[in-house]
């Protein structure tokens, strides 16, 4: 229990980091304060005392990893939205956490999923998913139900160069809406992509892909992007990914992305 209480109090100090950064310097995200911290490089796992010093190191099982990634979003130039991602790892499995904040619309829906990666023959990866969407938007209309995901992805990756993609299927729980003033009826939906990507160096890949999501409103036009995706790994623990959407209808947005990750 106590390990997993450091744990989160490491998440809750890094998802808070915009807002601690306007307080205090931490440059180590230990919990203390550049100015008061005598072991400035302790790392994100040490247990440390007030004075920013391991008393002691976390040590974490060789098949379990974690990440975390905070993240901005930017849409259509006018609305910034942040996000948060935590991923654990047990040998093949992933079990994943993902929520946002809305600039205006407060917190959004939570997803759970959980991921099997397997490679049934060389060069050629598939992860399969299931998932649930919790409801912890708040839609206003109190019919903000719980809905499932199934998803599928394939790579192959030959020297440098990655061709994959993707499907998923999303079953709509929330309830439909028929009075005097809203009219809403919502349908399932299903998603696919495809793309290509390329790894310029060991640390930094780069990739373009088109996804087509069908709307989760009936009567509703599909949503049509093209994207840019960059990863950069910046050490063994700390990485970045920023990227660029390009809608190309005119129900689906434009976004400009960046997420800052630790892995650990």
């Amino acid at each position: 229990m106590r390990y997993l209480g450091d744990i989160m109090k490491k998440i809750i100090l890094f998802y808070l980091f915009p807002v601690l950064l306007l307080a205090y310097n931490d440059s180590d995200f230990d919990g203390v304060a550049d100015e008061h911290d005598l072991c400035p490089n302790s790392t994100i796992t040490d247990i440390v005392d007030k004075t920013g010093c391991t008393i002691e190191k976390l040590t974490i099982p060789s098949q379990t990893h974690f990440d975390i990634v905070i993240g901005a979003n930017y849409i259509d130039n006018k609305t910034l939205n942040s996000s948060l991602l935590i991923d654990y790892y047990y040998n093949n499995f992933i079990i994943q956490l993902q929520t946002a904040n809305y600039e205006n619309g407060g917190m959004g829906d939570t997803n759970l999923n959980l991921y099997y990666n397997f490679k049934p023959i060389r060069k050629i990866s598939m992860r399969i998913g299931v998932g649930t969407i919790l409801p912890t938007y708040n839609s206003k209309l109190d019919n903000n139900n719980i809905d499932y995901k199934t998803s599928i992805f394939i790579s192959y990756k030959d020297n440098k160069t990655v061709l994959f993609g993707g499907a998923s299927y999303t079953i709509i729980g929330d309830d439909n809406i028929d009075n005097s003033i809203y009219t809403i009826k919502y349908q399932n939906s299903q998603n696919y992509y495809t793309g290509l990507g390329y790894y310029f160096l060991s640390k930094f890949y780069s990739s373009i892909n088109y996804s087509n999501s069908s709307s989760i409103y009936k009567n509703g036009d599909d949503l049509k992007n093209i994207s840019i995706y960059n990863y950069l790994g910046i050490d063994k623990h700390w990485f970045t990914s920023f990227g660029y959407s390009k809608g190309l209808n005119k129900t689906s947005t434009d976004q400009i992305y960046i997420n800052f990750g630790y892995y650990f």
